[in-house]
C-alpha cells in the first residue's frame, strides 16, 4: 500500500496542472491576504467610518484564509479527474489491479498534497494579513497562542477535507466540470445565500467545516469547531463510501 501511495504522490508531482494549482493557491491566497489587510489598515487609519462593524485582527486573518478554498477544490478535482480525461486510468489499473487500494492511495496522495499546501499557506496568509494591517494588526508572536494556533490547525484540516471532498465527488461523477462548478459555487457564495433561506444550510460541508477556524462574522454558526469539523468529515466519509464501491465495480 505504501508503494502505491508513493507512486500516486509521484504522479501528482509530475502533473503540471496540479503543480500550478498548488503554487497559484499559495501565492494568490497570501497576496490577497496582505492586500485585504492593507486596505482595511488604511481605512482604519484614514477613515474608520467607511468600515462596517468592528475590525478584529485575528478574524481578519482567518477570513483571508478562505481565499484559498477554490484552490483546494481545483486540486482535488484535477488530482483525480485528469486520469479520466486523459485515459490514464486504464494504465493505473494495469499497474494496480486492486481498485479499492488504488483509489485509497489516490486519496492519500491528494490529502498529502493538500496538507503540504495548507501548512505552508495558512500561517503565511494569517501573518500577511497582520502585516498588511500594520499597527492595527495582531502581533505575529501571538500566532503561537493556543486559541490562534488551534484555529490555524482547524483551517489546515478544512483545506485538506475540502480537497478530499472534491476528489471524492470527481470519482463518483467521473467528470471534472460538474464538481468544479458545484463546489466552487458552494464555497464562494451558494452556501451563504442558502443559509438565509434555511438553517439546514449550516450543515453543508464548507459552512460546517469553516467553524473549525472562524471566530466571528456572517459565516459563524452555532456549531462548535469540533462539531463543524465532524460534520464536514462525515460528508467526506460519505462521499468516499460511495466512491470506493462505484470505482471498484464499473468499467474504467
Amino acid at each position: 500500500m505504501i508503494d502505491t501511495v508513493r507512486a500516486e504522490a509521484f504522479k501528482l508531482r509530475t502533473l503540471t496542472s496540479v503543480l500550478f494549482t498548488c503554487l497559484a493557491t499559495a501565492a494568490l491566497t497570501v497576496g490577497l491576504a496582505w492586500l485585504s489587510g492593507w486596505s482595511v489598515g488604511r481605512a482604519l487609519t484614514d477613515n474608520p467610518g467607511l468600515l462596517v462593524g468592528e475590525v478584529v485582527p485575528e478574524q481578519s486573518g482567518f477570513d483571508a484564509i478562505s481565499y484559498g478554498q477554490a484552490g483546494m477544490v481545483v486540486l482535488g478535482v484535477l488530482a483525480v479527474g485528469t486520469e479520466y480525461t486523459g485515459g490514464q486510468i486504464r494504465a493505473s489499473l494495469l499497474a494496480v489491479p486492486h481498485r479499492p487500494r488504488l483509489l485509497l492511495a489516490k486519496a492519500a496522495a491528494v490529502a498529502a498534497a493538500a496538507l503540504a499546501v495548507a501548512l505552508a499557506t495558512v500561517p503565511a496568509a494569517f501573518a500577511a494579513t497582520q502585516v498588511g494591517l500594520g499597527e492595527h494588526g495582531y502581533p505575529l508572536t501571538g500566532m503561537l497562542d493556543r486559541p490562534v494556533l488551534g484555529a490555524l490547525a482547524g483551517a489546515v484540516a478544512y483545506w485538506v477535507l475540502l480537497a478530499l471532498l472534491a476528489a471524492g465527488i470527481t470519482v463518483v461523477l467521473r467528470n471534472t466540470v460538474v464538481p468544479l462548478v458545484l463546489l466552487i459555487s458552494l464555497v464562494l457564495a451558494l452556501s451563504f445565500y442558502l443559509s438565509m433561506l434555511t438553517g439546514l444550510a449550516d450543515l453543508l460541508p464548507d459552512r460546517a467545516g469553516a467553524q473549525m477556524f472562524l471566530r466571528g462574522g456572517p459565516n459563524r454558526t452555532d456549531l462548535s469547531a469540533i462539531g463543524g469539523g465532524a460534520v464536514m468529515a462525515a460528508w467526506v466519509a460519505g462521499v468516499w463510501a460511495v466512491a470506493v464501491p462505484l470505482f471498484a465495480r464499473r468499467a474504467a
